[in-house]
């Protein structure tokens, strides 16, 4: 509460009340970001294949 400056305990209540479409969106968004950067990196080859010249 304190990082977020909230005077009270129901000023995060507020907050914590997330409907199910949104942690969805939340959630596909996300999945999204990681997979893409997984992706990204296995076309990239193996940590380390890079060669240097």
């Amino acid at each position: 509460m304190q990082i977020m400056g909230w005077s009270s305990t129901a000023m995060a209540a507020r907050y914590q009340q997330v409907t199910g479409g949104i942690l969805a969106d939340v959630a596909q968004r996300v999945g999204g970001l990681i997979w893409e950067v997984a992706k990204a990196n296995d076309e990239d080859g193996p940590a380390g294949s890079q060669e240097t010249r």
